[in-house]
């Protein structure tokens, strides 16, 4: 693939196709398919810089490899980003080796795997370079250096990992971005219609996504903080408000899913937000991530006067023992206390639930079954414990040898629709949770008073029967 390198130089970023065949099929029925914010502010940074920017979201278009190095051939970039999550890294090698073998683009490779495992990804010889945590900075000057040939310099660069030689080598570490309202809003123009993207739950389309937080102050020892950190930093109500703006206004959009790890951290900020929207006249709905000591009534009315519809809770467990050891912070009294009061305000809630977690045992996990079934949540979702490079919870098993390091990554999904986990804790057998996982998902959704319920107050109906086949598909 020749390249003039007096040519404005052409950078070719790609959202992977979920590398799931090992499922037969089923994730596609039961994974949402959003925007991929991260690689979206990439492609914005980069084309403010001046570079011309071409995206592919595989994920969305539902491209196989070889059309995906079709549209690289004929766009011919000089540089090409990959993301990656850690179920989807080895799909990112193949289609990365598929790319090195054009002769010609530099590739590096972003997400969560590399940042949580960066010497490790950089073994693969098929990626020039890792990108290490927040990536927006650290890729343009490293496509800056690029561009101009200066090949010494990348070195200097924090937030990359590359080779020096034999030696795989991390730079320092890059900042986090403080002001996040110097950032420019995703390049939602060089994605897919968002018609191309697939939503389980919803009350109204098109939907967007949008982030106006990064970090989370909490230790959660399943959660991954390697891109983030654990440290706050919060866009403006203003800024915020107006990207939604601009989405209704260009985009056509009725309905935002607010994706932080935690919107409801600061009452005070939710509080600015719904006036904002009420006071801008914006009608939309809108869902958000809370904790369950995040909320109380006064906030939550707000919320519903303003658009809130669904709220996600990350539950976890219904053991005071477990969410203890997970360091979850919250007791079971909060939680039920929160759903109670997000059901009698008319929002509709969403619980997320993890069976096999570190010192789980058959009593707690039926802890876990029953406490879901006594609240009143609209949605659940049963994940099966797989520790996630960068999480306390990854660390200790490997310490302790009790990671199956046999286990592909492919198989590290939460959703857990394969025969293979790389973690069962001491006690419990992968069969006994895939077991109960299909009896939870049975005992909460077969419930005569609950399918009543959503039949005669469901806002969801038009893709209620999408949900009827993912759930039977769950429970197969």
């Amino acid at each position: 693939m020749p390249f003039n390198s007096h040519d404005k130089i052409r950078i070719l970023l790609i959202n992977l196709l979920n590398d799931l065949g090992m499922g037969e099929g089923r994730f596609n029925a039961v994974i949402d398919v959003y925007q991929p914010l991260g690689l979206a502010y990439i492609a914005a940074v980069l084309e403010q810089s001046g570079y011309e920017v071409q995206v592919i979201d595989a994920k969305a278009e539902r491209l196989s490899n070889n059309e995906v190095i079709k549209r690289l051939l004929d766009f011919k970039p000089r540089i090409v980003g990959l993301t990656s999550s850690t179920p989807d890294i080895c799909a990112a090698i193949s289609l990365a080796k598929q790319i090195k073998a054009q002769d010609g683009p530099i590739l590096f490779i972003g997400g969560t795997h590399v940042s949580a495992l960066p010497e490790e990804t950089m073994q693969e010889a098929c990626f020039d370079y890792g990108i290490v945590g927040e990536g927006e900075r650290t890729v343009v000057e490293l496509a800056d250096a690029i561009s101009k040939g200066d090949r010494e310099n990348i070195r200097h660069i924090k937030g990359l990992v590359l080779r020096d030689g034999p030696k795989i080598v991390c730079t320092p570490p890059r900042e986090y971005i403080d002001d996040l309202d110097t950032l420019p809003f995703p390049a939602r123009h060089l994605f897919p219609a968002l018609s191309k993207y697939t939503y389980l739950y919803y009350k109204s389309l098109p939907l967007a996504t949008i982030i106006t937080s990064r970090g989370c102050p909490y230790q959660c020892t399943f959660c991954d903080r390697a891109v983030f950190g654990n440290r706050v930093r919060m866009r403006s109500i203003n800024n915020i408000l107006d990207e939604i703006e601009m989405l209704v206004k260009d985009y056509g959009v009725r309905e935002i899913n607010i994706v932080d790890d935690l919107f409801t951290l600061s009452r005070q900020r939710i509080e600015e937000f719904c006036q904002g929207l009420l006071s801008r006249d914006i009608r939309i709905s809108w869902a958000c991530m809370a904790r369950a000591d995040c909320v109380n009534p006064d906030i939550l009315k707000t919320m519903k006067q303003a658009g809130c519809w669904r709220i996600n809770y990350g539950i976890e467990s219904g053991n005071q023992r477990i969410l203890d050891a997970i360091k979850k912070n919250v007791t079971l009294e909060a939680i039920e206390r929160a759903v109670r009061w997000t059901s009698m305000l008319g929002i509709r809630s969403l619980g997320f639930f993890i069976l096999g977690l570190p010192g789980e045992d058959e009593r707690s996990v039926r802890n876990t079954l029953s406490f879901a079934n006594k609240l009143p949540l609209d949605r659940v979702v049963f994940f099966i414990a797989q520790p996630l490079p960068g999480t306390e919870i990854y660390k200790t098993a490997l310490s302790e040898g009790k990671l199956n390091k046999e286990v592909d990554y492919r198989y590290y999904h939460l959703y857990c629709f394969t025969e293979k986990l790389s973690f069962v804790t001491e006690g419990l057998t992968a069969g006994i949770l895939k077991r109960y996982r299909k009896k939870a998902y049975r005992d909460f959704y077969l419930r005569p008073g609950y399918i009543f319920r959503q039949l005669v107050n469901n806002p969801e109906i038009t893709n209620l029967p999408m949900r009827i086949r993912a759930l039977f598909k769950a429970m197969a």
